[in-house]
């Protein structure tokens, strides 16, 4: 979907999601929400930022407003019901399936052109890289669903094969984050659903099987990381560095730099494209990078130390909550750790085409921990 139907759903759920609450008199629940102080505290200090950062205040303006989004994420979660959870993430899987199946009729040369899907076979920059996290979540969902579904045959092939073929989907595409995040989200589904030792190495002798099979079937994802590395084992810290990999190193390097001259409490919301102008030799293609490509380090940067722990104390408070919901809580744990894994590359949080779809899926999969009656009040 188009970046403004993306901010539609999600301010019309948000603004949805406060007026039911308010109806129904369980604005006070939002205090149980997990993580909600860690985000109040962090756009608190983000604001605060303002005053001393060097960036303008047309940029300070959109950072503030793209990290406020934060904000509706337990308001959605505290009002959606559990059942329409559920619902969505059967939608959710069912739609990585079709995107799946897109890349896959484009690999065998049967998709006809239209603008009904160009915008996801042809996507670039970072709405690739997201439609990459995406399809790896669609995976790991679909098993969940799979695992969910009372034994019977059929409903249970179904979810099988469309977790197949949105895997099948996602070692087609060229973007690197979603291959390796779906190994780490099976891995950490196994270690936290398995009862005895025993089970748990064996599923994770069973999904370190079933990496090394793909790796050794499919020939793009070998190429792609072999593309990777070879990045990093030529990159030399210049200003000329043009792949992928090298300027992100080369962004990690000068950012860390800038954390480290006020490690405390940063340089102020919206500074890093500044100082990173100041430091990058105008013209060159990696000067023309808006974010350090990393959460935490920008965190880091903007807003010090203090900033990137309260993120930390975020995505812990959030990943204890999904680990003590039982099955439930699998999604939940799933999609924080998407967002943490995928921060590690790029600034989630900052960037709306990450941000927007992580963030709803966020909430949708906190509603699935809450009793299925939540009391209501008034």
């Amino acid at each position: 979907m188009p970046i403004g139907a993306k901010y539609l759903v999600y301010l019309v759920a948000g603004a949805a999601a406060l007026t039911l609450l308010q109806q129904q008199g369980r604005m006070a629940d939002l205090v149980r929400q997990p993580g909600l102080f860690a985000i109040a505290a962090l756009l608190g200090l983000l604001g605060l930022s303002s005053l001393w950062s060097p960036a303008p205040w047309s940029e300070i303006g959109p950072h503030l407003w793209l990290y406020g989004l934060l904000l509706l994420l337990p308001v959605i979660a505290c009002a959606c019901p559990a059942a329409t959870a559920r619902l969505a993430f059967r939608h959710f899987s069912v739609a990585s399936g079709a995107v799946g199946l897109l890349f896959v009729l484009n690999w065998a040369g049967s998709l006809p052109a239209s603008p009904l899907w160009s915008h996801t076979i042809d996507a670039y920059g970072n709405q690739r890289i997201c439609n990459s996290l995406l399809l790896a979540l669609g995976v790991a969902i679909s098993l969940w669903q799979a695992a969910q579904t009372a034994a019977r045959r059929w409903p249970r092939a179904g979810w099988l094969l469309l977790a197949v073929v949105t895997a099948f989907g996602l070692t087609l595409q060229d973007r690197r984050t979603g291959m390796l995040l779906l190994p780490l989200l099976l891995l950490a589904w196994a270690l936290a659903r398995q009862t005895s030792a025993a089970r748990r190495v064996a599923m994770v002798l069973a999904i370190a099987l079933a990496a090394a099979a793909t790796w050794n079937v499919s020939d793009g994802v070998r190429a792609r990381m072999a593309e990777g590395i070879a990045e990093l084992r030529s990159y030399e810290s210049s200003d000329a560095v043009d792949t992928s990999w090298g300027q992100r190193v080369r962004m990690l390097e000068l950012t860390a730099g800038m954390v480290r001259q006020r490690p405390w409490f940063g340089h102020g919301v919206a500074s890093w494209e500044t100082l990173w102008h100041a430091r990058t030799r105008s013209g060159t293609m990696l000067a023309a990078n808006r974010t350090p490509h990393n959460e935490y380090l920008l965190l880091a940067q903007q807003v010090g130390v203090v900033g990137a722990v309260l993120l930390l104390g975020l995505l812990l408070a959030s990943v204890r909550a999904a680990l003590r919901s039982g099955p439930a809580g699998m999604p939940m744990l799933m999609m924080w750790l998407a967002i943490a894994w995928a921060g590690l590359f790029n600034a989630v949080l900052r960037d709306a085409k990450f941000a927007l779809p992580l963030l709803m899926l966020a909430a949708t999969a906190a509603a699935l921990c809450r009793p299925t009656t939540a009391p209501h009040r008034g």
